[in-house]
């Protein structure tokens, strides 16, 4: 008989139908969108629980980045710290203090998906340094992608523009992923497979928001995503090179 499939086996597969059967949907039915959100955010949501019967820490990361989430996003749209000025206008869903409520769901989403990418290279602060840039790049295709929508709209902020995005945001998003990452990896001591597959998640979700990017923020966005992890194995394949060999029986 074939082998079970161990519960991170099952998370990586629900995640890739999870967002592969939306993009089919989306292009069969375009005015069922909502569809296509509802089946991937619950994917990704169950597919991260599932994770959990082996890492009983790590569906903390969802609630972690809904809460952390959504009180910077509250505190955004109320006071323009820390990513800017913005008012969101197209996103159809129920709002607390005006903030659609799908916004901080997917900021736990993205965290656990780019801490997963992260896991199998780096691990405390580092994990928090690399899996927040990743964040970083995910939003440099996601955020001119979803202004082309008008699911919301800049109307400031410091530093350079990007596509109509200002510096300020994607500083804001690193600060709030770095906050989620590590609430997570240093302060609960959390953990997670180092399972490379979803690392290609995490490229596969950053290529979907590279396709649908106006101009060339997508392909910016992939390139440096790409280039990070490219990095990353790199550093952390020099280090078990490098790593100290135990001592056999004979030489004890």
């Amino acid at each position: 008989m074939p082998a079970k499939l161990s519960p991170v086996e099952i998370s990586g597969l629900l995640m890739l139908v999870g967002i592969t059967i939306p993009i089919w949907l989306c292009l069969a039915l375009p005015n069922w969108s909502w569809l296509s959100y509802a089946i991937y955010m619950t994917s990704y949501i169950v597919a991260i629980a599932i994770l959990g019967i082996e890492h009983r820490k790590l569906p903390l990361i969802l609630p972690l980045g809904f809460a952390v989430g959504l009180a910077f996003e509250i505190l955004g749209v109320s006071t323009g710290l820390p990513f800017g000025r913005y008012r969101y206008v197209a996103l159809d869903s129920a709002r607390l203090m005006g903030v659609p409520i799908a916004v901080p769901v997917m900021w736990g989403i993205f965290s656990a998906l780019a801490y997963l990418a992260a896991r199998p290279f780096a691990s405390g602060p580092s994990l928090v340094l690399l899996a927040s840039s990743l964040m970083v790049v995910l939003d440099l295709a996601l955020d001119p992608a979803m202004i082309s929508w008008q699911a919301w709209v800049w109307e400031g902020g410091w530093g350079p523009w990007w596509q109509g995005v200002p510096l300020s945001n994607f500083a804001g998003w690193f600060l709030v992923s770095a906050t989620v990452l590590s609430l997570y990896e240093v302060a609960l001591r959390g953990g997670g497979p180092e399972y490379k597959f979803f690392t290609a998640m995490y490229v596969y979700n950053l290529s979907l928001q590279a396709l649908l990017a106006p101009g060339d923020a997508g392909f910016l966005a992939l390139s440096l995503g790409i280039t990070l992890l490219g990095l990353a194995y790199v550093i952390s394949h020099r280090h078990v090179q490098q790593a100290p060999l135990a001592p056999s029986a004979t030489e004890a």
